[in-house]
């Protein structure tokens, strides 16, 4: 049998302690994952994944779809450089449809129209011109024509308070309530709706029909 000195078996008394504690280091206690080192340039690629081709304001919104601005069709005439029909952006204003059609001409009474009135897709919108007053005969011909031409009515979804005093039967508080019923209710659709407007019937709207348009 062999023999093993004091040295001997400790070292072998040692051993069996490393094995036995390597079984229960093995067996026993639970495996950690190995850990996974991500290069920064990879990390940058994860982040902006799927948002890389979208624009800052989508990005902070969570928003995919690009918005897009709506737009309405108009018709201009009178006196402007270029009448005809344009596209403007939703919620444009009278002078921005002058601007586009090249400007007022010199004879435009644009003190007669409110160039800060919202537009409304399939609006058109007429620019008076100036009338010369106190001509008679052959001169006056031609002023009577435009005064009962259609450019010389008031318009009653753009016009102001005074313009609108201006009509026969329609005072300050008349005109106050037309402006108050068009700020509720948008714009005027036909000439009857002025019946919708308080203090407004039969008799007076018939003495301002042929005075007045919705366009």
């Amino acid at each position: 049998m062999l023999k093993l000195t004091p040295k001997e078996q400790k070292l072998v008394i040692l051993l069996a302690c490393l094995l036995v504690f390597g079984f229960v280091m093995k067996f026993v206690l639970p495996e950690k994952e190995p850990l996974q080192i991500t290069s920064k340039s990879e990390a940058g690629e994860l982040t902006n994944s799927g948002t890389e081709n979208l624009p800052i304001e989508q990005i902070k919104q969570g928003d995919p779809s690009a918005e897009t601005k709506k737009t309405i069709e108009i018709h201009i005439t009178g006196a402007v450089a270029n009448s005809g029909v344009y596209l403007l952006e939703e919620g444009a204003r009278v002078y921005q449809a002058v601007e586009k059609a090249g400007g007022p001409l010199e004879d435009a009474d644009l003190e007669r129209i409110n160039l800060a009135q919202p537009l409304y897709d399939g609006q058109q919108v007429i620019i008076p011109r100036q009338v010369t007053e106190g001509l008679s005969g052959e001169e006056g011909r031609p002023v009577l024509e435009k005064l009962s031409s259609r450019e010389e009515k008031v318009n009653i979804n753009m016009a102001t308070q005074s313009q609108l005093e201006a009509l026969p039967g329609i005072g300050s508080v008349k005109a106050q309530s037309i402006i108050k019923y068009r700020q509720e209710n948008g714009f005027f659709s036909s000439i009857e709706d002025l019946l919708n407007v308080n203090g407004i019937g039969d008799k007076t709207l018939e003495g301002i029909r042929e005075l007045v348009s919705i366009y």
